[in-house]
């Protein structure tokens, strides 16, 4: 997470459970969906990832998506998990948007200058806040969504050949954490996503329920802070930048993207490498009860900022975690407690059983954490880019050098492409456990 879009204000009270801290994360319930193998367990192939090397992915919908948070997780995410496949993204969100257009022009202008341009191979669409009419009053507004969003669709398929859709279920109306101005108009959201739904089950078509992923948080979050609950969707309809974190993981989990960053199972009673993941582990050496090794992941984890109180309560509400393992297992050791250093850079203190338990580094600063920020501070400057963009495109019609400062900020967003996946290729890295207190 972007340090600025995860600063916490010096009045937001820090968030305490019953656990002994977000880290315990690490060998808590998230590890319930990670369980080390022995080398001969026969795991099932994990599933396709929804995207491709190479593909142009744009995000279509309208004020949420233009505040381009989300969609910048979403690269977060996918270049740091993936960085050989130097995946495109492109965000064609416009403010007040509906599923017929709006004052950026309409749904067909919309697609032929938004969308088009950049010939994507998958896209996915987020509409319906609008076309409610803020108004509780489902009958009078669904007909006209219904329509448009299948014309929507018709148009895409039409222009886009073979172009690979996801539908999202209109995000919240908050009314969980404030008083609704509007009474029941989240409802009014949750009846369109089941239209969405339906209409993805019919057309064979993806669908990711940004609704459901962030009520549900919304509803966790309030059980632990009231007050930073109300920080989600602060206008009740606009998510924060936490907000839009719990939504850019509920799109990947739904693209299927791997969990895995890297994961090692080392027995020190045998000094060996018994199990590894998605990373390259050899070298590895005892002297004593030091253990030495190097490693290079196929992957980074992601730029979460791990000292900040709100990511320590989106891990605990929104499962974060459960999508960023990182896993480190070290049996058959026998002094009760370690410190391990990465690039001797001491990483933590770890109890033996911790450590055979698994420990979730991902969770830790680490010099691959510190790489990943990197990532999120291009896909930051390629927001900014993409906003003022936009605004050539759509605002400047009148000046004669429009065309080629267009040209000019596509050229620079490519170069800035060249530059993330650049910093996102991993680094080996040399890790050592030392017993502590002997």
């Amino acid at each position: 997470m972007a340090t600025e879009a995860l600063h916490t204000a010096t009045d937001v009270p820090r968030v305490h459970t019953a656990t002994s801290g977000w880290r315990s994360i690490a060998f808590g319930a998230v590890l319930g969906i990670f369980a080390c193998p022995s080398v001969s367990a026969e795991q099932p192939p994990a599933p396709a990832f929804a995207l491709k090397a190479a593909d142009k992915v744009v995000f279509y919908g309208d004020s949420i998506t233009a505040q381009r948070f989300y969609t910048r997780f979403v690269e977060d995410f996918v270049v740091s998990r993936y960085p050989q496949m130097r995946i495109e993204f492109y965000n064609a969100g416009v403010s007040g948007d509906t599923v017929e257009g709006g004052h950026a022009g309409s749904m067909e202008t919309r697609v032929k200058r938004d969308v088009l341009p950049w010939h994507p191979n998958a896209l996915t669409i987020m509409l319906g806040m609008n076309d409610g009419r803020y108004t509780a009053d489902f009958d009078d507004t669904f007909k006209t969504y219904e329509s448009g969003y299948r014309r929507l669709v018709d148009h895409l398929k039409a222009d886009l050949p073979g172009v690979r859709l996801t539908f999202i279920c209109p995000s919240p109306y908050d009314e969980i954490a404030h008083p609704a101005a509007i009474s029941g108009y989240n409802e009014v959201m949750v009846r369109y996503g089941d239209f969405v739904s339906q209409l993805g089950q019919r057309e064979d078509v993806p669908v990711v329920n940004f609704n459901q992923a962030v009520t549900d948080a919304l509803r966790a979050g309030t059980k632990i802070d009231t007050r930073i609950a109300e920080s989600l969707l602060p206008d009740r309809i606009h998510p924060s930048p936490f907000g839009h974190w719990i939504m850019a993981a509920a799109l990947v989990r739904g693209w299927k993207i791997s969990p895995i960053v890297s994961s090692v199972v080392i027995d020190a009673a045998r000094t060996a490498i018994t199990s590894q993941q998605n990373t390259a582990a050899n070298g590895l050496s005892q002297t004593g009860d030091e253990l030495r090794w190097t490693q290079l992941d196929g992957a980074l984890p992601l730029p979460l900022e791990l000292n900040d109180s709100m990511t320590q309560y989106l891990l605990e509400i929104a499962g974060i975690g459960s999508l960023d393992q990182q896993m480190l297992r070290v049996t058959g050791l026998s002094a009760a407690s370690y410190s391990l250093e990465i690039d001797g850079q001491k990483i933590g203190s770890f109890s033996r059983q911790e450590l055979a338990n698994g420990v979730n580094l991902a969770l830790y600063q680490t010099p691959m954490e510190q790489q990943a920020k990197s990532i999120d501070w291009t896909a930051d400057d390629r927001a900014k880019l993409s906003g003022t963009r936009f605004d050539l495109v759509t605002e400047t019609s009148d000046i004669p050098s429009r065309q080629a400062a267009i040209k000019a900020l596509d050229t620079l967003d490519q170069r800035m492409i060249d530059a993330e996946y650049k910093s996102a290729q991993p680094k080996p890295h040399t890790f050592m456990l030392t017993p502590e207190g002997q």
